[in-house]
């Protein structure tokens, strides 16, 4: 009885690992996906409703560029989150932008998609997720070697019953339940 409640209490750290590398990498998981289906879901308001101006890159972030441009109808827009897929733009660059004629504020860099986005979201998946299911893998390795499987380290009721029949000498009875006559 205390030998297994020492066991389950070394196993108590790797359930809780594996408990909080499971929700993390869920977490992780999911929110890339919300990502990569919100910048799809905006490529396709903007490609339904499309106009095109020339905007003019007012300033660069690691994160975003701000830019500001004239629509069609004369009206100057600053969007506030700036524009989507900005790599490579420089502050005071011309560009061309795609935008949503009824919300000018989703604009795009002309040309470019979704699929500009979907390595940057593989790599929070890749560099996020993996050392989640790297300590969840190693949990479970932690558990198997300290018998978390089945019973608490215990032996099945086969390897117990198997062991009843062998002789003295370590050999097996191959019929256990057949009684030698000489």
């Amino acid at each position: 009885m205390a030998a297994s409640v020492r066991r389950r209490r070394k196993r108590r750290p790797a359930r809780i690992v594996q408990i909080v590398a499971a929700t993390l990498g869920i977490f992780i998981v999911v929110g890339a996906g919300l990502l990569a289906a919100s910048v799809v879901i905006d490529d396709v308001r903007i490609d339904a409703d499309r106009a095109t101006a020339t905007a003019l890159v007012t300033d660069v972030s690691p994160r975003r560029a701000a830019i500001s441009f004239t629509t069609e109808t004369g009206q100057h827009v600053r969007p506030p989150e700036g524009v989507f897929y900005p790599t490579g733009l420089a502050e005071g660059q011309r560009i061309q932008v795609d935008y949503r004629r009824a919300n000018p504020s989703l604009v795009r860099v002309s040309g470019r998609s979704w699929t500009v986005a979907a390595w940057p979201i593989a790599s929070v998946v890749i560099l996020g997720g993996g050392p989640c299911l790297l300590a969840y893998l190693g949990a479970g390795r932690v558990l198997r070697r300290s018998g978390a499987g089945g019973r608490s380290g215990e032996r099945s009721g086969a390897d117990s019953h198997d062991e009843a029949h062998e002789d003295t000498h370590g050999t097996r009875d191959v019929n256990p339940g057949r009684q030698d006559v000489t």
